[in-house]
């Protein structure tokens, strides 16, 4: 009997020191946990830093095939969307137009390229147009389907095509692209080096471009 109580309390000591070293080790991962807002953000750029690979073969608005490589020794500032897109696309190119505008000389050094997540619609001459409407700079990217998937599994950019409509049977034609929207900034390099948020402003985001360009 004495023996058995002696297990008894071994395995008690034992499961208590256990439960007592998960503690510390969990009130550890805490403190280094980030906790504020910015450092949060910061974690998160860190996590694409490791992952945004930032390679397309795409085609561009004038039919010349083109890759991340031609694009090495500018600032490529690059968007996905859509020519149908109500809202999003063409208020985010607005702001990239206006970016460019606040950049003033340092603008030369930018190159903003708006890739379509829907080559179905969005051909080559199609991008030309809409994209002469926000800033003469911007470049249009197409493709085929593959070319685009391969673009946006490069940034880590999520789209899909839904119904207009809930319901709705997607066709050719009658329906919509859900898509993430942020702006990703690479070096001259091709390496990821920022993403700005939908709620980023013109002057914030122009700022941020700067402030790498001077560093």
């Amino acid at each position: 009997m004495r023996k058995i109580r002696l297990v008894m309390w071994l395995v008690i000591a034992t499961a208590v020191a256990v439960m007592g070293a998960q503690l510390v080790i969990r009130l550890m991962d805490d403190a280094n946990a980030p906790h504020t807002a910015e450092e949060r953000a910061q974690t998160a750029q860190q996590v694409a830093r490791d992952i945004v690979t930032g390679e397309f073969s795409l085609i561009d608005h004038r039919g010349n095939a083109v890759t991340d490589q031609d694009y090495r020794g500018s600032w490529p500032l690059i968007f996905f969307g859509y020519t149908h897109c109500p809202d999003v696309c063409p208020t985010t190119l607005g702001v990239v137009g206006l970016v460019m505008d606040e950049l003033g000389e340092d603008a030369a050094r930018v190159q903003p390229l708006f890739i379509t997540v829907d080559p179905e619609r969005d051909t080559p001459e199609i991008m030309a147009d809409y994209v002469a409407a926000f800033h003469p700079r911007i470049i249009g990217l197409s493709g085929s389907a593959e070319q685009v998937a391969a673009a946006a599994h490069s940034h880590r950019a999520y789209y899909a095509k839904a119904p207009v409509e809930e319901g709705a049977e997607i066709g050719v034609t009658e329906y919509a692209m859900d898509h993430s929207a942020y702006l990703y900034l690479m070096d001259p390099d091709g390496v990821y080096v920022h993403v700005f948020s939908p709620t980023d402003s013109a002057d914030e985001i122009a700022a941020g471009i700067r402030g790498f360009l001077n560093k």
